[in-house]
């Protein structure tokens, strides 16, 4: 989808309410739009927007060129570990991001791991994450990528998604995920018994980062610090900050590091030692050297997040978003700058997913680029029936009436028809009084 006011690009989930509760579960569809949409992180997609009409909800998206790194690794067979390491550590930066806002994603994998143009890496698809910081044992996931406690029913934490972390990167390497069985049992009991074979082209050090990750037990797994300050992340990534360099934290203060491990930085804040990631380093700090020269400041945030006018447009915000608390339909940052605008592309998911998020851009395979899923077939031409009950049917069907919309204006809106000749049941435009939000 581009608008053609500053022809940015934009990918939009489309979903029929008449699938809600038959094939999506209405708390989850909410619980997704709710926590992405306070998501403000270069390593994570942007929920732009989300408004609905008569029949459809939809969500914009931040569009990221380069596809999935499923398809990625579907090319290359397998990776080289300078290729792992950088992706790796970007994915960690990300989920570092989501764990100190209490957030456990629960379905990384790489066809949830987008590339943009710049190579940066930006994890989407919210529809099994959950706020808070209780365990949980909902059952969701991809079957590859699944871990011992969520196999086994039991209560996980954010350890869940650092195992995730040790499938990739071992997907990464190998071309194929550790555990496949030949069917869903025997998957789970290759998992349960954690046993796996490494390949001899895999370094020492992989190998040991590896292993420390697919640890049985949650609490024995390391940290996402732990992990960028492993052995191997040091062989094959460059840290860009240096000892005895000065930073100024908007929250911390100012501080001293005292030394770089891998990508994380010990600063020492007036006696309090802190581990950073490079990464956050440069995002949130200016950066001086050791005769107080500045050498790095985080650019400012001038990218401001698109929000529809729902005010001044034909976008409604229904009563139930309202009471399930999305009464806005605005993208709202929790913290941080906002994200370049890109592209967001899905590829197909692999074999063997339990879990797959509800909904999916319209994807042109032959222009390689999304387009309009509105405008994908022509618009129908009914006659209005003349008795009173079918009338109303006809008038409720009919397409929203277009004004223009904020930054988006060349959105058509206009709901599904759907013929009223011999229909008894309630169309489609009746969602929002099935679903009353008690």
């Amino acid at each position: 989808m581009q608008n053609m006011s500053n022809n940015k690009l934009y990918a939009m989930k489309i979903i029929r309410k008449s699938m809600v509760n038959e094939v999506i579960p209405l708390k989850v569809l909410f619980r997704e739009i709710m926590i992405h949409k306070t998501l403000s992180h270069p390593n994570i997609v942007r929920l732009v927007d989300h408004f609905e009409d008569t029949t459809r909800l939809y969500i914009v998206l931040e569009f990221v060129e380069k596809g999935s790194l499923f398809d990625l690794i579907r090319r290359k067979i397998k990776l080289s570990e300078t290729e792992a390491c950088g992706i790796l550590i970007q994915v960690c930066v990300g989920l570092n991001y989501l764990h100190e806002n209490d957030i456990i994603h629960r379905d990384i994998k790489p066809e949830n791991l987008l590339i943009s143009k710049e190579d940066v890496i930006k994890i989407c698809d919210f529809g099994w994450s959950a706020s808070g910081t209780d365990k949980r044992v909902t059952f969701c996931g991809t079957l590859d990528y699944m871990s011992p406690e969520m196999i086994n029913s039991e209560q996980h934490t954010l350890k869940l998604d650092i195992w995730a972390i040790g499938i990739l990167l071992y997907e990464m390497l190998h071309g194929a995920p550790p555990y496949r069985g030949k069917n869903p049992k025997e998957q789970y009991r290759l998992i349960a018994s954690g046993n796996y074979v490494i390949g001899s082209h895999v370094s020492k050090s992989a190998s040991a980062l590896i292993r420390s990750i697919l640890q049985l037990r949650p609490e024995s797994r390391p940290t996402i610090c732990d992990i960028l300050k492993s052995q191997w992340v040091q062989e094959y990534s460059e840290s860009k900050l240096r000892d005895n360099w000065k930073i100024n934290d908007l929250v911390k203060g100012d501080g001293t590091i005292v030394s770089v491990i891998g990508k994380v930085a010990i600063v020492n804040f007036k006696g309090n030692r802190v581990n950073l990631l490079e990464a956050e380093v440069f995002r949130n700090c200016v950066i001086y050297d050791q005769n107080n020269r500045i050498l790095w400041s985080p650019p400012e945030d001038n990218n401001q997040l698109i929000r529809f006018d729902t005010s001044s447009s034909s976008v409604m915000v229904g009563s139930l978003y309202r009471k399930l608390g999305i009464d806005s339909g605005r993208a709202t940052p929790i913290s941080g700058r906002a994200t370049p605008t890109g592209t967001h592309s899905r590829s197909n998911s692999r074999k063997g997913t339990l879990v797959n998020t509800p909904s999916s851009p319209v994807y042109s395979k032959s222009t390689k680029a999304l387009r309009n899923p509105i405008e994908t077939s022509p618009p129908l031409t009914i006659r209005p029936p003349r008795t009173g009950k079918n009338l109303e049917e006809f008038k409720q069907s009919q397409p929203v009436q277009k004004k223009e919309l904020q930054d988006f204006s060349d959105i058509q809106i206009r709901a599904e028809v759907t013929s009223p000749t011999g229909i008894r049941t309630k169309p489609k435009s009746s969602f929002l009084t099935r679903f009353k939000a008690k």
